[in-house]
């Protein structure tokens, strides 16, 4: 891999420590401050919409003016967004925003794209076991401490590397990929699926097995291991099986351990589910990332990305209310029947919109 190419899929995955690190913690840092899981999942919930939103922002005019001082700017803010969070919790809303753009730096010089996503998604999911594993060592704040670190050292692994593309210097959301998107609006369902379930799954840990942050924590890094692992073998999944097939079988799988998982009887058994169903329904993340920027115009690919982000993101904005609604009430199986429901409509319809694709 060539340097720039190494910067390229380190800035873009060394933020995976604050993925996984804020996925066990996020959840139980609100409730510590003593709010309850309605107001729990209307931050989280939130969240994802404002930082979608802005995400699409910095892509319409990245695409306009070029990526990289983009993503500085959204950078910027996401690192500040981070520290602020020790002071108040609707910090979180500008934490995480940005995406798409340097997986279009990426997409723009790398020679293999199937191998630079597979690389760039295995990296990250290693840096989020780390992520996982910050519990164990430090508490709430230092934590927090630790994601304005990260964010702003993405920033500097961007410095030496040479943007190419310059922009057509037309803001405008149109684009002629209006089809193509049009049925990867699959992604809307997952992401209803996703927002209803994974925001809250640690918070499910805490209610029903009455799980701690740290307890918690190898859960998450074994699970994030195996999931490294297994993406690495996603290419040669697509060779072997085809990219469409390749992703909808894992998927299937997935969804059969989704709906098993709520009916565990102990944390070993829920957590033994979690991390299977978490390397099959995510392994093919980079077959379906690089199958998008093959499939549209290189001018379009941050605004073509960020607009998949968007129409994941608003119906998954509404899950977290959801499933904080039912947690409250003290139901806590429903949410995993919905995600598991939606999660298979989607992927037949996905299955049906690209079957014919062989790319």
């Amino acid at each position: 891999m060539k340097r720039e190419d190494f910067l390229l899929v380190l800035a873009s995955s060394v933020g995976g420590i604050t993925w996984g690190a804020n996925t066990v913690i996020m959840a139980l840092y609100l409730k510590s401050l003593g709010l309850n899981p309605l107001t729990i999942g209307a931050i989280l919930g939130s969240a994802i919409i404002v930082n979608t939103l802005l995400s699409l922002l910095w892509s319409v005019l990245g695409d306009a003016y070029g990526r990289k001082k983009f993503v500085y700017i959204s950078r910027g803010i996401g690192g500040l967004s981070f520290l602020l969070l020790l002071i108040t919790p609707y910090a979180y809303l500008f934490a995480n925003q940005g995406f798409g753009l340097i997986a279009s730096i990426i997409a723009e010089k790398s020679g293999d794209l199937d191998k630079a996503m597979a690389y760039r998604s295995s990296l990250n999911i290693l840096f989020s076991v780390i992520g996982s594993l910050l519990p164990t060592a430090l508490n709430f704040k230092g934590i927090i401490i630790v994601d304005g670190i990260v964010t702003f050292l993405s920033l500097l692994l961007l410095i030496p590397v040479k943007e190419n593309y310059k922009g057509t210097s037309r803001v405008t959301l149109k684009i002629s990929s209006f089809k193509i998107l049009g049925k990867l609006s699959t992604e809307a369902i997952i992401g209803l699926g996703a927002g209803v379930l994974l925001p809250m799954l640690s918070l499910w840990f805490n209610l029903r097995f009455h799980a701690t942050a740290s307890s918690l924590s190898p859960i998450y890094a074994i699970s994030e291991i195996t999931l490294a692992l297994s993406t690495l073998f996603s290419p040669i999944l697509a060779s072997t099986l085809g990219r469409i097939r390749a992703i909808v079988i894992t998927h299937l799988a997935a969804i059969v351990l989704l709906f098993i998982m709520p009916f565990s009887s102990s944390i070993l058994m829920a957590g033994v589910i979690y991390i299977m169903r978490n390397a099959l329904m995510n392994s093919t993340g980079p077959l379906m990332n690089s199958l998008v920027f093959k499939i549209v115009k290189e001018e379009e690919r941050s605004r073509v990305n960020s607009l998949l982000q968007v129409l994941d993101a608003i119906p998954r904005s509404l899950g977290p209310n959801l499933t904080g609604y039912l947690f409250y009430i003290g139901n806590l199986n429903i949410p995993f029947l919905i995600t598991a429901t939606l999660y298979l409509v989607a992927t037949i319809l996905f299955y049906n919109f690209f079957k014919d694709i062989k790319i």
